[in-house]
């Protein structure tokens, strides 16, 4: 199986800084994402927006649409993709795909599937005084002819879609749930409600609410796991058998 060096096949720049009290810089028309966009698998409708003033202040470049964005601290939990040109901060890096025999959504399934190994690597790299365009220049990428890359990519995209999903519903279902249970009974131990000692029997529907609770939370738990689990299991055997042949 042949490898490509990933700086050799795209081109890997750093994002810029901008003045937040420089009001001639922001408001503009060009999207200007940060780790705070980093979310989903796409990027179209980042939070901030800056002029093309605040573009050349900064050291960002405009981002053509395709590009591959990932967080410059090397912590891999989201790759994204952008489908509107976009300007980057200094906490992002982009890598640009250049080369007609690499397909970019091959690139960023297979940057999430080795999430632990890049972590390790990308900390190795900074300490060693590298940075993250040159620790991701430094990577490996098993070189698959391009329609094979395309049916890993879009097997592994569906995987992802799900642990995104699952991942989703339990943060909302605790932020949710949370608010439900202060709303009908309060802070149980600073009671800022006032409400008086409850008798025993809505101390008992009080514990058989929070345990309800309690066990809906470790249910999207443990389907979170499993679906990161099936994910890990999926690249683990479509690059594992593509570096075997």
């Amino acid at each position: 199986m042949k490898f490509v060096r990933l700086g050799d096949v795209a081109r890997i720049v750093g994002g810029g800084s901008l003045v937040r009290s420089n009001s001639a810089c922001w408001n503009g028309s060009i999207p200007w994402v940060t780790v705070m966009d980093i979310r989903g698998a796409r990027i179209n409708d980042p939070l901030a927006r800056i002029t093309e003033f605040g573009l050349k202040e900064s050291a960002s470049n405009l981002l053509p649409v395709g590009s591959i964005l990932v967080p410059a601290s090397m912590t891999f939990e989201n790759v994204v993709i952008n489908d509107v040109p976009v300007a980057i901060n200094k906490d992002l890096t982009a890598i640009i795909v250049e080369s007609p025999a690499i397909d970019r959504n091959y690139i960023q399934l297979f940057l999430l599937s080795k999430t632990n190994n890049l972590e390790l690597y990308g900390k190795v790299g900074m300490k060693n005084g590298g940075d993250a365009t040159e620790v991701l220049a430094d990577i490996d990428i098993p070189l698959q002819p391009l329609e094979e890359q395309r049916r890993i990519a879009l097997i592994l995209d569906k995987s992802d879609a799900i642990r995104k999903k699952r991942r989703a519903t339990l943060n909302l279902a605790d932020s949710f749930l949370h608010s439900i249970f202060l709303d009908k009974f309060g802070e149980p131990v600073m009671n800022p409600k006032e409400l008086p000692v409850p008798p025993i029997a809505v101390q008992k529907r009080y514990t058989q609410i929070h345990n309800k609770m309690i066990s809906i939370k470790e249910k999207l738990a443990n389907e979170l796991v499993q679906s990161n689990i099936l994910f890990d299991s999926l690249a683990a055997s479509v690059f594992t058998s593509s570096e075997a042949a």
